[in-house]
């Protein structure tokens, strides 16, 4: 028997498909591509802080690219709702474990 139909790795593709897939790709790639940064980010209307991964040739341009998004067109929301608090190296990509702090204020959790 074999596997269902939306698992089949063998189902055709149509053109405009495989050209959204490319497009996305290098979409990701050009996001992707510089030094990795971890962001320290804290919600404005609520006490919750995360930790986010971002790339870029510096750090201004890992925290540009996190308020923008991979399109390039993110929405004020980002900036109105969440501020970048700490930016540190990436001394792991994988874990996104923090290096040395770069700019900000040292958080506790850090390095992880």
């Amino acid at each position: 028997m074999g596997l269902p139909l939306a698992q089949n790795n063998n189902t055709p593709k149509s053109k405009e498909w495989a050209q959204r897939c490319k497009v996305n790709h290098a979409r990701w790639r050009d996001h992707t591509n510089g030094k990795a940064y971890v962001l320290y980010v804290q919600a404005r209307t609520y006490d919750h802080t995360f930790r986010v991964q971002a790339h870029g040739k510096n750090a201004w341009q890992a925290v540009r690219r996190y308020y923008k998004g991979m399109h390039g067109k993110g929405g004020n929301w980002v900036w109105q709702c969440t501020k970048v608090v700490a930016v540190y190296s990436c001394a792991n990509t994988h874990t996104s474990q923090a290096g040395s702090l770069l700019h900000g204020q040292a958080q506790d959790s850090a390095p992880w």
